[in-house]
């Protein structure tokens, strides 16, 4: 497994795509602020998530949330 897919925030867990996080945290992934500048439909296509520190990674563009 590459740096590439470490979460630049915390260096911890793998970051995940939307098919790999669980239901639960889905729903949390849907809670977080990234979710009023991008539409659900393009977050879950596009996205990548730390489930540890819940670090959103945006279309190829990393920012802190």
């Amino acid at each position: 497994m590459g740096n590439d897919n470490k979460c630049p925030r915390c260096e911890g867990r793998r970051m995940r795509s939307w098919n790999e996080l669980s239901g639960d945290e889905q729903e949390l992934a849907k809670r977080l602020p990234a979710s009023a500048e991008y539409s659900l439909d393009e977050r879950k296509a596009r996205h990548r998530w730390c489930t540890r520190c819940w670090f959103e990674e945006t279309s190829g563009s990393l920012t802190l949330i």
